[in-house]
């Protein structure tokens, strides 16, 4: 075989791929979470606007020597889906007034870790003593503090890291400067965004009823609806068709086994009479 018979290997260069943020409350899950944690810590420890800072930035050594202000950061340092607090099952939701399948929203706990940076000991102490204190005082950040963007969502859970998990290494993010940090995990439900769109209302089932080589008689259930029916005296009516009978329930509804074309007929003096429709149920007027 010649150079000029072996296989080639044709590579195609592709467009680069550009992602965009969306400015949806799914998209912005982490920094409404990150603003709920600092409004709680605000008032809990409390923080004041303007005395002291907030910040989310990664707390290494360039950003330490930048500060000119107290400050108290928290660090999102992981992310995990939790194995103890997820849930399972479909519900409906209502998505641009429309009705929507969506699995049970995930739940993912994400791991901070919090430090205080000021230019004297005792007020760094105190800062950490303050945030302790909150974190042992609640489990959970109150609702009153998320953003509104999260009101169909669970109030997130919060509690300080216990001896033995998994923790960030402070001393190694700090190029080993001795520093202490509270490592905190809050628990919440993440939206997705995902979900399907549900099918058409049921209005009819229908059924096949026959005998081995013969014909077969397709009936459906029809539902039907009275109007006004308790005024009319309607409820606990009987209501025939050629195949089947009912009573009317006590908010003017019935279901029973008919035929397209079937006469209906509601037992009231003087007697309601209609006909089953092709497809869909009925309402008597």
């Amino acid at each position: 075989m010649s150079r000029a018979d072996w296989p080639h290997l044709i590579v195609h260069a592709l467009p680069p791929v550009r992602y965009s943020l969306s400015n949806s409350a799914e998209g912005r899950m982490l920094e409404l979470i990150d603003e709920s944690l600092e409004k709680f810590f605000r008032a809990t420890v409390p923080l004041s606007s303007t005395d002291i800072d907030v910040a989310f930035d990664a707390p290494d050594r360039d950003w330490a020597a930048k500060l000119t202000r107290p400050t108290v950061n928290l660090f999102l340092w992981d992310i995990r889906r939790s194995s103890t607090r997820s849930k399972t099952g479909m519900t409906t939701v209502m998505r641009n007034g429309a009705p929507q399948h969506q699995s049970a929203y995930p739940v993912v706990e994400l791991r901070y870790v919090v430090t205080a940076w000021t230019s004297d000991l005792g007020d760094e102490r105190a800062l950490l003593g303050g945030l302790t204190r909150s974190l042992l005082s609640f489990s959970g950040i109150s609702r009153k503090y998320c953003s509104d963007a999260l009101e169909h969502l669970e109030a997130p859970g919060l509690s300080m890291a216990r001896a033995g998990e998994d923790h960030m290494d402070v001393f190694k993010a700090l190029d080993g400067k001795l520093k202490p940090g509270l490592n905190i995990v809050i628990a919440t439900q993440f939206d997705t965004d995902v979900s399907l769109p549900t099918g058409p209302e049921v209005g009819t089932i229908e059924t096949a009823v026959g005998r081995p080589q013969g014909s077969v008689e397709r009936r459906r259930r029809v539902a039907g609806e009275i109007a006004n029916a308790a005024d009319r005296g309607a409820v606990g009516a009987v209501v025939r068709c050629p195949g089947d009978a009912t009573t009317v329930n006590d908010v003017g509804q019935f279901l029973l086994r008919a035929l397209p074309g079937d006469e209906i007929i509601v037992e009231l003096d003087p007697p309601l009479v209609t006909t089953v429709p092709e497809t869909g149920g009925l309402r008597i007027p």
